[in-house]
């Protein structure tokens, strides 16, 4: 195999890796809890759970915190994602992915603060595809090529938020960024964890009792590289997530219904456009070739007195890869457009609740334009359990 076709594999490899997330706008998750997903993802605006510490962290000051004013919520989901390349099914059938986070009103701060923790990733998975699913060119022959990677992204940090008056809040929060990654095909690059950091700046505004407004800004990740010592020598890879833009309506006519439309801009073109891989032997181009995107997201809320809510969404996001970009994202699985979802919560107790969403991503495929005739589809879906505790 010559250098240009290794060359063109590992690019290819690398970024099956960063599209690995089951349930995706790109490579980002639609939402971090069961409820959010159960909502479409459409709550910049009006708050559901702690996971607004990073959604918007201005939401703490809206959100329903218990008598006491301190809440904790556990999400436990599994993604069963369906990912096919040349007619050939990816093993691999089943992820758990965990998030937690706790709020409370900070005596400690003054009043108007309220200071939310948690851990939530920002995408995970992997592709596991035999070597009978990828056949490449070289000048010896074809040859069979298996793709196996992994990649999760994770956020673990602070935030805290300002209730200006009965109206408006302001908040922030500060993560510390872990990007773990593995490959094997071409070339075995065993499993690494990059630390970096992001940041998150939102704000909430009622300019009536039953309409909120919701914005939200987050920064690009930033992190040390990836970093895989192998047979061959050292290879470095700087790999960031996107900054995006959410901006949100809320309409909540009384406590019993709940409605919200998001827009959402993720910034693929600087982060996933091109990179580059610093090896033994040399820089080499990876052309990833990734568009921006717009996610457009509804959702809806009914509690049902006095003990159950019911929930639906829908969200949508044009492909950031299309036919042109196949061959240069080999397994790629960030194609996923429709998004149908829906949740029941149940109170359980006084201070407790529970709550169960599933989200569906439809079959979307692409097949390549230029060069190899590769074929790449993916559907899913995620299954989410939240627990509640507010006091």
């Amino acid at each position: 195999m010559n250098n240009t076709c290794r060359k063109s594999l590992l690019a290819s490899g690398l970024v099956a890796v960063s599209s690995s997330a089951s349930g995706n706008n790109g490579d980002q998750m639609v939402g971090f809890s069961a409820i959010s997903n159960a909502m479409g993802g459409a709550v910049v605006a009006l708050p559901q759970d702690v996971t607004t510490s990073l959604s918007n962290p201005a939401g703490l000051s809206f959100l329903n915190l218990g008598p006491t004013k301190s809440r904790f919520d556990m999400n436990l989901a599994v993604l069963a994602p369906e990912r096919v390349l040349n007619g050939v099914e990816s093993d691999g059938d089943a992820y758990v992915l965990a998030t937690g986070g706790f709020a409370f009103e900070s005596e400690l701060m003054g009043d108007g603060f309220t200071v939310g923790v948690g851990a939530y990733p920002i995408s995970g998975g992997g592709v596991d595809f035999p070597k009978e699913a990828f056949v490449m060119p070289t000048p010896n022959g074809a040859q069979e090529i298996s793709i196996v990677a992994n990649r999760q992204s994770l956020r673990i940090g602070p935030a805290v938020s300002y209730q200006v008056n009965s109206r408006f809040s302001l908040g922030a929060n500060l993560s510390l960024a872990s990007n773990m990654m593995s490959l094997k095909g071409i070339r075995n690059f065993p499993t690494d964890v990059a630390y970096g950091y992001a940041w998150v700046l939102g704000t909430t505004y009622k300019p009536s009792d039953s309409v909120i407004l919701g914005f939200a800004y987050t920064s690009e990740s930033k992190s040390s590289d990836l970093k895989w010592h192998t047979d061959d020598g050292t290879y470095r890879l700087s790999f960031e997530d996107p900054r995006t833009v959410n901006v949100g309506i809320g309409y909540e006519p009384n406590p019993r219904w709940q409605l919200e439309a998001d827009v959402k801009w993720l910034n693929y073109s600087e982060v996933r456009d091109e990179n580059v891989l610093d090896g033994p032997n040399g820089d080499q181009l990876i052309s990833y070739g990734w568009d921006d995107q717009v996610v457009y997201a509804l959702g809806l809320r009914y509690l049902i007195p006095a003990r159950y809510t019911l929930m639906a969404g829908y969200n949508y996001g044009e492909s950031p890869l299309g036919p042109e970009d196949v061959n240069n994202n080999i397994g790629a699985t960030a194609i996923v457009e429709h998004h149908l979802s829906a949740g029941l919560g149940v109170q359980i107790s006084r201070f407790s609740s529970l709550t169960f969403s599933w989200i569906r991503g439809f079959e979307n495929s692409l097949t390549a334009s230029t060069g190899l005739p590769t074929e790449v589809s993916f559907e899913t879906d995620m299954y989410t359990l939240q627990f509640t505790y507010k006091n």
